[in-house]
């Protein structure tokens, strides 16, 4: 080699290291540099790839990409971008296992027969950018994983994975996207649902986006339920590709649709879905088809199986649905036809048929029960004016009527119900904007209050220890009657003697001063006896001056109630009132009868 020779050489070896140094240092560090240096296609980039093709001897696969989305050409079909988008990770990251030259081939016998080139197994095209890789895949060599192949343009074979073959799917329905149905970009505010001879609608208020039955009447939907369907109808796939250039549709129970279901929008269809029979080897699946892609597939048939179910199955099964918090004013026409209002507040009050607190949870108990009623059944879908007498309706045996902000002086009518009669366990009802009568639970029904006392205020009376100057207890026929002096000190009064527990009895007449219901009984004239109240009466009498006047607050005691503690009964605007006296409010007194029980009686 001559000094001109060498020293071009030179020169050019200062260059390539000049652009390492001050170009490639600043962009890939030894290792990459090593890993892209093995590269098959080192400036392949998958986010580029618009378009692959797939060529074998007897098929023709074909998916691009338009804005990220994957689609098949042949035939025009969404493609499974999760299993398109592997293979391209996997395209990209295959290694140059090994090269032989055009001498090399041309000196093997066979040519390119020998690399199974000759007729090769695939054709396969990339398009990235500007730039189209074609290449043809031949055999797999004898020893290794790996495989012929030649990037057409070239003069050599490369030896690469064979995983490139291998993961490359075999018909176009591999790459298929396996969703049977997309509804997430489908604009549609209408539902029909035809099987065989049934056939009802639903549509969505634009307003508030909720269903409703629009035909065969109209009617509050489920619209959960629903939503179930609509995601369940998204998230069907497709058990198998059956035809995609079908001709007679009757083998598959398709000339005529056991069930159909079409989406609309405003007046127009947007997409028609039809299912047909099962196939003669699986009974667990049914042919469907679709408007917008004519290919027979099947689904399964589950999914048909609830959509042959009746409408009303399809029914909202709450009986009412309302805000709680709008209801302003409660009506009601049971046992007594009393009514609670709101008030400025935020409180409740009993305003008919007399004033009095109301309990606000109690309230807000009746307000979560009523929005918690469920239908049970449907007892008649439209009713006459005739027909409400055979169901106990005119006139009804309960209502209640639900009013929100008054507009014009008038409270605005949110919901109104009325209960008719009973047959076994199910009681029939009716809403006031419907003609249908519906049948509920009758305990639902019975949890209902039927009088203004069993929402009032559950406070019975409030007092402290201080403000009392006596009590009087009376139990079985005995009279214990003692005083307390501004001190605290108790002693009984003249002509009464015993054995008391100052102690339980401060305690008890504390508890009694802030006495409340744990739960309202009965009201009225009622036969107390079964309550377990008897004669002569367990009575405790407390006197009480509020520096006013002297009150007296009575109560009687029955038997245990479910709670732990006694029934009790005590006048509550001049009625007779029984309610659960709290235990741990009884259980102080409780001591005190005992103590004045083990003691001589009264002096005669």
């Amino acid at each position: 080699m001559n000094s001109k020779g060498t020293l071009y050489l030179i020169t050019v070896a200062l260059g390539v290291f000049a652009y390492i140094l001050f170009f490639e240092r600043h962009t890939l560090d030894s290792e990459q540099q090593a890993a892209r240096a093995t590269k098959l296609f080192p400036n392949f980039d998958p986010i580029k790839v618009t378009s692959v093709e797939i060529l074998r001897s007897n098929s023709v696969i074909r998916v691009e990409r338009t804005n990220d989305q994957w689609r098949l050409t042949r035939p025009a079909y969404p493609a499974q971008t999760t299993a398109i988008e592997n293979w391209l990770g996997l395209f990209n990251s295959l290694t140059r296992r090994a090269y032989i030259s055009s001498g090399e081939l041309l000196a093997q016998p066979g040519g390119m027969a020998a690399f199974g080139l000759e007729e090769p197994q695939v054709t396969l095209t990339v398009q990235f950018g500007q730039k189209k890789l074609r290449l043809l895949l031949g055999a797999k060599t004898p020893i290794g994983e790996t495989l012929y192949l030649k990037q057409v343009g070239s003069d050599g074979v490369l030896v690469t994975e064979s995983a490139l073959l291998d993961r490359l799917p075999l018909s176009d329905t591999d790459w298929r996207d396996p969703t049977f149905l997309h509804l997430s970009g489908l604009k549609f505010d209408r539902i029909r649902v035809r099987a065989g001879t049934r056939e009802f609608s639903v549509e969505r208020n634009p307003t508030n986006l909720l269903w409703s039955l629009a035909d065969p009447r109209p009617a509050r939907a489920d619209n959960s339920l629903l939503q179930q369907l609509l995601q369940k109808l998204q998230n069907t796939p497709v058990g198998r590709f059956v035809s995609d250039t079908p001709g007679d549709l009757d083998p598959y129970g398709l000339q005529t649709p056991e069930v159909a279901l079409v989406f609309g929008q405003g007046t127009n269809n947007v997409l028609t879905v039809e299912f047909g029979k099962s196939p003669t080897n699986g009974s667990t699946q049914v042919y469907a088809r679709r408007s917008n892609y004519p290919m027979i597939v099947t689904v399964p048939k589950s999914l048909v199986d609830e959509l042959r179910v009746p409408y009303t199955d399809f029914l909202d099964k709450r009986l009412i649905e309302f805000a709680p918090s709008a209801v302003e004013r409660i009506e009601a026409h049971a046992a007594e036809v009393f009514a609670v209002q709101k008030q400025t507040n935020g409180a409740w009050r009993i305003v008919e048929p007399l004033t009095a607190p109301a309990d606000t949870s109690l309230v807000q108990g009746l307000l979560s029960r009523l929005n918690s009623l469920e239908v049970v059944d449907l007892a008649k879908e439209v009713v006459t004016p005739e027909d409400l007498p055979t169901y106990g309706l005119s006139p009804s045996k309960s209502q209640y009527v639900l009013k929100g902000a008054a507009a014009g002086g008038t409270n605005q009518l949110i919901a109104e119900i009325d209960f008719g009669t009973n047959q076994a366990d199910k009681i029939y009802v009716r809403r006031s904007d419907e003609n249908s009568v519906y049948a509920m639970r009758l305990e639902d029904a019975l949890s209902l209050p039927k009088a203004a006392f069993e929402l009032r205020d559950r406070r019975i009376w409030n007092f402290t220890t201080n403000q009392v100057t006596g009590v009087t207890i009376e139990f079985k026929g005995r009279t214990y009657k003692l005083q307390r002096d501004h001190k605290g000190s108790w002693k009984f009064t003249e002509g009464f003697q015993g054995i008391v527990n100052p102690f339980a009895l401060e305690e008890a007449v504390y508890r009694f001063g802030q006495l409340w219901s744990n739960a309202w009984i009965a009201q009225g004239s009622r036969d107390v006896a079964r309550y377990g109240f008897t004669n002569p009466p367990h009575k405790l009498s407390i006197d009480v001056n509020n520096g006013e006047k002297l009150r007296t607050f009575t109560l009687e005691f029955g038997s245990q109630s479910l709670s732990g503690g006694p029934y009790a009964l005590v006048d509550l605007e001049g009625e007779r009132t029984v309610f659960e006296c709290p235990f741990k409010i009884y259980d102080a007194y409780n001591e005190v009868v005992r103590s004045l029980v083990a003691s001589a009686g009264a002096v005669p």
